[in-house]
């Protein structure tokens, strides 16, 4: 059982279902992780175990023979998950198959669809995957040019698909493709549910990856294959907008939950390894300089678990947050870079080898800022779905009475949000666009850790909180003050200021990081 200090943000069943996803990832997949991230491996043997675990049917409703999970709890899951093993390809596999492969069906199918699919689904006895990239269509995803044209019997499909994960192993995948000629966006695009053993389906390539070496992934051709009429998912012709819609808020966040995961693995073998390891006649764990990396993982863990979470239980009560899971995702994995390249510098020569599980992470966690939309595409889908001032203010406040310097940080980014609310080229000039994203980003985790000192959390004292906040805010505007100085034409006061107030942040930040490390020895 994990120490629950380590996620504080879990209630007593939450905590259970977290501690039973831990230990099956750490008993009967980190063993063998090392071993199959080498060879580039899939393991068959691995995905039964899922099953026997209940693991496959997550998100399928019970009466298909799912679990009918929520978006926190299969968050959750993944979560754990990562934490147990540091797997990132058999875990990018799984929430492949639970999400973008499998949800489709239970937001759009017949129910002659999910009775035929999502029971076997469910038991992984098949595997699902999701075909939308093509070689020409990344980041433009509505432009692709997979067609597929109405016949006798049903619909004939031709094509290519890449970077499909669980394309060598899936026996199900959701595919997009062109039905009508008229315009080349997203509507005039159906999806439809394809069988890999139908005539016409050929795996042409395995790619090799930097990363996520347990998951295998591919390119796919169809040659005139013909697909049933009755396997078209959803309404003709706007596959890609309810599909889209309804899926990438679920995997933007329950995908990125694993980073957070995967964060906490390195926090804890890093504060064991700084601990032990030796140099100059004492533990390195002395020295400022790896004290330093420890505390700010231990920050950004914590700070992205309280976004995903967030965003999960947003969609749970039934409110859309395509804006929301697109923050999540681009700030959360920014930071999981962070962790996985500090960790290795934790280590030292250490993390460079291929024996010490951080090296994986470094390679792994590259996918988080490309897969399921770049970070680009996120600072521009966050920019053009900031609903204005009036909507924006319904949610959010300033505080009204600042009594930290972090206080009047989060003050002025919310008013640098105000200020650029009727600015026409934060919509013109992608440079404002994307500074405008990341100002609305940050303010967005400053509040969420302003809420947090509000509520009471007995393995999380209200003291510790307040000093992770105050690090938080010096670490956050340090990385992203460079993005947001491109405001300065609009906001050179606003921004001074909080230049100033980093500097006093920065004059105290050294015995914070001390004090702060002192109190996470217990989770060492």
């Amino acid at each position: 059982m994990i120490n629950p200090k380590l996620n504080p943000y879990l209630g007593d069943e939450e905590r259970s279902f977290y501690n039973t996803v831990f230990q099956f990832s750490e008993d009967k997949v980190y063993p063998s992780s090392e071993e199959r991230d080498e060879k580039e491996i899939w393991s068959d043997e691995l995905w039964k175990e899922f099953s026997k675990a209940g693991l496959t049917g997550l998100t399928i409703p019970a009466e298909y023979g799912g679990e009918g999970a929520s978006c926190l709890l299969c968050s959750i899951a993944t979560d754990a998950f990562a934490s147990g093993s540091l797997d990132g390809g058999i875990g990018l596999s799984w929430v492949a198959h639970l999400v973008i492969g499998t949800m489709p069906i239970v937001f759009q199918g017949t129910e002659a669809q999910k009775a035929k699919y999502l029971t076997k689904l469910a038991t992984g006895e098949w595997m699902a995957g999701f075909a939308l990239t093509e070689p020409a269509s990344g980041s433009d995803a509505a432009s692709l040019l997979t067609k597929a044209e109405e016949v006798e019997g049903g619909w004939k499909l031709n094509g290519s698909k890449t970077f499909i994960t669980n394309g060598p192993v899936g026996q199900v995948f959701i595919v997009m493709a062109r039905t009508s000629e008229k315009g080349r966006g997203p509507m005039g695009i159906s999806a439809f549910i394809v069988e890999s053993n139908t005539p016409g389906f050929k795996v042409s390539k395995v790619l090799k990856k930097l990363g996520h070496h347990t998951s295998m992934t591919a390119e796919l051709v169809f040659e005139d294959m013909i697909i049933p009429k009755e396997n078209l998912l959803g309404p003709l012709n706007t596959g890609f907008m309810r599909i889209g819609k309804e899926t990438l808020e679920w995997e933007r966040t329950v995908f990125v939950a694993g980073l957070s995961g995967a964060m906490e693995f390195c926090f804890r073998k890093g504060m064991r390894y700084a601990n032990e390891r030796v140099q100059f006649g004492k533990s390195i764990s002395s020295f400022y300089g790896m004290r330093d990396i420890l505390v700010r993982n231990w920050v950004y863990i914590q700070a992205a678990r309280r976004l995903i979470y967030w965003v999960a239980e947003r969609k749970d009560r039934g409110i859309p947050s395509p804006l929301e899971s697109s923050l999540g995702k681009l700030i959360s994995s920014e930071l999981a870079e962070d962790v996985a390249k500090d960790t290795v510098q934790l280590f030292g020569g250490y993390g460079y080898m291929k024996e010490y599980a951080v090296e994986r992470f470094y390679r792994d966690v590259k996918l988080g800022t490309i897969g399921g939309g770049t970070s680009e595409i996120q600072r521009s889908i966050i920019s053009s779905l900031y609903p204005g001032k009036e909507k924006f203010q319904k949610e959010f406040s300033a505080i009204g009475n600042p009594q930290s310097v972090t206080d009047s940080i989060q003050n002025l980014l919310f008013d640098i949000i105000l200020i650029m609310d009727g600015e026409p080229n934060r919509k013109k000039q992608q440079s404002i666009e994307f500074a405008f994203a990341d100002v609305l980003s940050v303010f967005v985790i400053l509040c969420l850790s302003e809420i947090d000192t509000h509520k009471t959390i007995d393995s999380y004292p209200k003291e510790e909180k307040m000093i992770d906040r105050k690090l938080l805010s010096y670490y956050l505007v340090g990385k992203y003050l460079m993005s947001m100085s491109r405001l300065n034409q609009f906001v050179k006061k606003e921004l001074n200021e909080i230049w100033n107030l980093y500097r006093e942040l920065a004059n105290s930040i050294e015995e914070t990081v001390h004090t702060r490390f002192s109190s996470l020895q217990e989770l060492a």
